[in-house]
């Protein structure tokens, strides 16, 4: 271009409307270019090709890619032979696309910006003709003047590259559809008519040996173990289910070591300790914990009174409990095909709860269960001492 033409940039200021008439200069001059000489057209539409050829095939696999790619290659090389035999001697055969020599911003601001990004188009350097060039006072008439020289021949040339794109795209989808002409010609009508499309007649013979070798869908994978029909919390032991019963003591904080006694027994008793649990609430959907524990409710089994000269008296307690600040962690899974059930399953697969009450603490309330058998834990056991400014208890030093 003349030295005395600014580069366009989005950072500096133009005149009114400069950059369009440059962008107009620039583009009539390529076509130009192009329209006058056939082998930098067929560059030009191999390229455009190519692009759309990688757009259209990007839902195949690799390996289809590479056919329709390989393919399309081919086909260049030989229109590209063909052309050079058949009045196209004068020219060489078509080397690769030059590099993009020139950037033209196509929006304003750029990335480091107050708003947007740079968009920035790649095209082949063109010298321009001395009265190509437009002074920035010159009016929208003049360039529209310019523009109106050549409408016709370029009309056309954007009809036939038009046309010859839809005929590429055309066999494109034919060969990675596996149609033939006539079947897809069938199938475009009935789609324009609304008409039925019939398929192609089976051969009856194939028909039977796929039916034979068809298998039926595998029914939709089940859990490994019952689930309930009835809202609720569920104890899992030994392949069967048990509803839980909630105490009316409420779970204290960890922080406290001991809660108010519990009078009423446990209702629910498990034959060994290896345990699960399944809720099945509506107010766990989308706010489920991630953890769930399981605190030890431990026996009272003596109490530690004075009497009136302070001798200690210790006397057996019965049918008292107290929900202790001793836990287990569970973690809390999804069930499949179920979004209101929580399946609640130790950490390690081996775990196994000692035999003892035990209840499952769950948004403050106590789920209560027993795990039978002899009590071989100290958590599993409390004294109370009976004081003058109240009750206090401690962990038994025996059972």
């Amino acid at each position: 271009m003349n030295s005395n033409i600014a580069s366009i940039t989005p950072d500096e200021p133009v005149s009114p409307h400069g950059q369009e008439i440059e962008y107009a200069l620039i583009l009539s001059r390529l076509i130009d270019g192009v329209k006058d000489d056939p082998a930098r057209m067929r560059a030009t539409v191999y390229e455009y090709a190519r692009a759309r050829l990688k757009i259209d095939s990007s839902i195949a696999d690799e390996g289809e890619r590479k056919r329709l790619l390989g393919a399309l290659e081919t086909a260049i090389k030989g229109v590209e032979a063909f052309s050079v035999r058949h009045g196209d001697n004068e020219r060489p055969a078509l080397a690769p696309p030059p590099a993009p020599s020139l950037q033209i911003a196509l929006a304003g601001p750029t990335a480091d910006g107050p708003s947007g990004t740079s968009m920035r188009a790649s095209v082949y350097p063109v010298s321009p003709a001395d009265g190509d060039i437009l002074p920035p006072e010159r009016s929208h008439q003049e360039l529209r003047i310019v523009l109106e020289q050549r409408p016709a021949a370029l009309a056309s040339m954007l009809l036939r590259f038009s046309v010859g794109m839809l005929l590429f795209g055309l066999v494109v989808t034919l060969a990675y559809n596996k149609q033939s002409l006539p079947e897809w010609f069938d199938r475009a009508s009935a789609a324009l008519t609304g008409a039925d499309v019939k398929p192609p007649a089976a051969d009856p013979g194939a028909a039977g040996v796929a039916a034979a070798d068809a298998k039926p869908a595998p029914p939709p994978s089940k859990p490994p173990f019952p689930l309930p029909s009835d809202y609720g919390v569920y104890v899992l032991s030994n392949g069967a289910l048990s509803e839980l019963t909630a105490l009316s003591t409420q779970v204290p904080d960890k922080r406290i070591a001991v809660s108010t006694p519990v009078n009423q027994p446990s209702l629910t008793t498990l034959p060994d300790g290896k345990a699960k649990f399944i809720l099945f609430r509506r107010d766990l959907v989308g706010n489920a914990p991630d953890r769930i524990e399981v605190r030890v409710v431990a026996r009272v089994v003596r109490a530690l009174s004075f009497d009136a000269k302070g001798k200690p008296q210790l006397l057996p307690v019965s049918d008292t409990w107290s929900i202790r600040n001793v836990s287990y962690e569970f973690r809390v899974r999804p069930v499949a095909g179920n979004p209101e059930m929580l399946l609640v399953q130790p950490e390690k697969a081996d775990f196994t709860l000692a035999p003892g009450r035990y209840v499952l603490a769950l948004r403050g309330q106590g789920y209560d269960f027993t795990v039978g058998g002899n009590v071989t834990e100290l958590a599993q056991c409390l004294e109370r001492t009976e004081a003058a400014n109240g009750a206090f208890y401690s962990e038994c030093q025996k059972l």
